[in-house]
């Protein structure tokens, strides 16, 4: 009896021990920098696994900003299981015109450089970089897009291009673009969102690893244990959110985990159990009503922008204040993702009035009212320094710009094309 015993203790190890090496991680070169031959200014980092056999894939990475050291830094820990080329552009940004020429050349590059696989490429963005790494994907072949904090606005998602998988943090002003319900998916092979508690912001490093893990998976020998382990890891995840009543999490986990896994028991009987929980399917038409109204509650915000003055704009956000105090779980979310709504307006109408209409007196009370919603964005103290400047007065632009720095502004493209060299040599 104590043979058998020692034996089993044997097979158990064994097979920890060959699931262990199964799933190794990869380990990366340091971050370096690189330019493209075609265009110089189009500049990038990236790192390389330090061991690989043949071609592997390509991660090409878009932040909003332009800042791809940025870009590597969130993508690293997320491939730590799956050897690829990562690259992040320095140079693709929001509003950036050529962007479809900029990431052509970086994977044209990619490819004199490297060894890429021309059959792996996937795209990665956040913010304007998700939706300029869709664009880009309707226009030429890749295998996989990764979007963040933004959906593929307009675009059915059973009519999509490529793979697309979607992440947002349920505080996300975007969040309405990447929700659907769960429980009515039809589980289109091709498409997955997720979910995250956060606002508009890179995800966390486990969900972008499932991103990359559902559009790059099958290209990996060990594709299969890959798979297994992760379904498992969610199983496990989705009891613990079960218990607690996280639905949205819970059924999300369970999805991922029938995803990876097929024909994971575990996850069907958990399916079945949070379809037969009598609130879930009201969760889910709650959060739906939530999103219907807060299309309503942006298009008059919308609409109100050019109208109204400082007084009105401080009496809504007093009120969105206290209702975001006050509430807790989805409601709450429902009305950061106001607030954030209202933070991305004020920001989007100053950015096009203060270049083009710079005597607006409507930009007073949008100022006024951006500093009130978020008075630590770094952006609020910028816009205020760039009006102050059209103004005349260079010592208050001055002032209000060492803010923004000193609150972490750091878009230096920005910086050089809204002000005179004089004052960032002084402000810097």
């Amino acid at each position: 009896m104590k043979s058998r015993s020692v034996i089993l203790l044997f097979i158990i190890l064994l097979n920890a021990c060959n699931q262990e090496k199964a799933i190794q991680t990869c380990t990366y070169t340091k971050v370096e920098e690189g330019k493209c031959i075609a265009d110089t200014s189009n500049s990038y980092h990236f790192i390389l696994p330090e061991q690989h056999k043949g071609k592997i894939p390509l991660l090409l990475v878009l932040d909003s900003g332009g800042d791809g050291l940025l870009a590597i830094e969130k993508m690293a820990p997320a491939v730590s299981l799956m050897p690829c080329i990562v690259m992040g552009s320095d140079l693709i940004r929001n509003n950036y015109p050529a962007y479809i020429q900029a990431i052509g050349d970086l994977i044209h590059e990619a490819f004199q450089k490297f060894p890429v696989s021309s059959d792996r490429i996937i795209i990665a963005g956040f913010s304007g970089g998700a939706r300029m790494a869709f664009e880009y994907a309707r226009q030429h072949p890749v295998q996989g897009v990764l979007m963040c904090g933004a959906g593929p606005d307009g675009t059915s998602f059973a009519n999509l291009p490529c793979p697309v998988y979607m992440i947002a943090g349920t505080t996300d002003f975007n969040f309405s673009e990447m929700y659907y319900d769960p429980l009515m998916n039809s589980a289109h092979p091709g498409f997955l969102s997720d979910y995250f508690r956060g606002s508009h912001e890179w995800p966390p490093t486990e969900n972008l690893k499932q991103g990359l893990l559902f559009l790059l998976g099958n290209s990996f020998p060990n594709r299969e244990e890959l798979f297994r382990h992760e379904s498992a890891s969610l199983s496990e995840k989705a009891d613990s959110l079960i218990e607690k009543g996280e639905t949205l999490f819970a059924v999300k986990a369970v999805e991922k985990a029938l995803r990876f896994q097929l024909h994971n028991k575990r996850a069907r009987q958990q399916m079945q159990k949070i379809r037969n929980i009598s609130k879930s399917a009201g969760d889910f038409k709650k959060i739906q009503s939530d999103l219907d109204m807060e299309s309503r509650i942006k298009q008059a915000y919308f609409d109100a922008s050019m109208e109204k003055d400082s007084l009105w704009w401080a009496n809504e956000i007093r009120q969105l204040t206290l209702e975001t105090n006050s509430s807790t779980g989805d409601k709450k979310d429902h009305f950061m993702r106001i607030k954030g709504f209202m933070g991305i307006l004020f920001y989007s109408k100053l950015n096009s009035l203060l270049h083009s209409q710079p005597a607006n007196k409507q930009i007073l009370h949008l100022l006024s009212a951006y500093r009130l919603i978020e008075p630590r964005n770094p952006d609020v103290y910028y816009y205020r320094a760039l009006y102050a400047l059209k103004q005349g007065n260079e010592q208050l632009s001055r002032k209000e710009l060492s803010l923004a720095l000193s609150l972490g502004f750091s878009d230096r493209v920005r910086l050089e094309k809204d002000f005179p060299r004089s004052m960032l040599n002084h402000s810097m």
